[in-house]
């Protein structure tokens, strides 16, 4: 028994596209749950995002930070009276 092979046509174990796309977040659950909360209230306090996350007030503390890094949000007009910006 013969099985032509035609090289062409086969599919590689490595994929020609990534599977993350430019157009997507690198983000944690965590992270787009606080992401969409300041972005529907850009001057919501980290008090209230403890209780609608129901996270602790040093996760989203790091939480914050972490956005911040990413270049996802930043904060404006100081931090007493400033808002939080998003960026993407």
């Amino acid at each position: 028994m013969h099985i032509d092979y035609v090289h062409d046509n086969f599919q590689s174990v490595i994929p020609k596209f990534p599977k993350s796309q430019f157009d997507t977040l690198e983000c944690t659950l965590e992270e787009l749950a606080v992401l969409k909360l300041i972005y529907k209230n850009p001057s919501i306090k980290q008090t209230e995002l403890v209780a609608e996350t129901g996270k602790s007030l040093s996760t989203v503390k790091r939480i914050m930070e972490s956005l911040q890094k990413k270049d996802y949000i930043c904060r404006v007009n100081g931090k007493r009276y400033g808002k939080w910006e998003v960026l993407i």
